[in-house]
């Protein structure tokens, strides 16, 4: 598997310079798996408004590793939440963001 994340964003914010990105990396593996779950237990405990808001958290993180195949489940994930009526395909849309960044932080410690 490829991998499901790029640097490009951070390697150019950086001009270069590696421990940026080394330090943006760290940061990231440091702060968004307690953060991702967090967003699950509000998710399994049903506090909707405290899951958008930990989306909303979570998002620029998403952008920032251009994370395609969340890019646009986060959002629907925090604005879900900020309506405080859960949907559907809600629970999908909530395993989907756990499974891509669980297998972006074994990527990231891989690399």
């Amino acid at each position: 598997m490829g991998n499901l994340f790029s640097l490009r964003q951070l390697e150019e914010l950086s001009g270069g310079m590696s421990e940026f990105v080394d330090s943006m990396i760290e940061t990231f593996l440091e702060h968004t798996p307690t953060q991702l779950n967090d967003l699950v237990k509000a998710f399994k405990e049903g506090r909707w408004v405290d899951m958008g808001n930990l989306a909303h958290k979570i998002k620029p993180s998403i952008d920032l590793f251009e994370i395609p195949g969340i890019q646009q489940t986060i959002r629907d994930v925090e604005k879900i939440g900020k309506s405080g009526a859960p949907t559907p395909d809600l629970e999908s849309k909530v395993m989907e963001v756990q499974n891509v960044l669980n297998e972006v932080f074994k990527q990231l410690r891989n690399r």
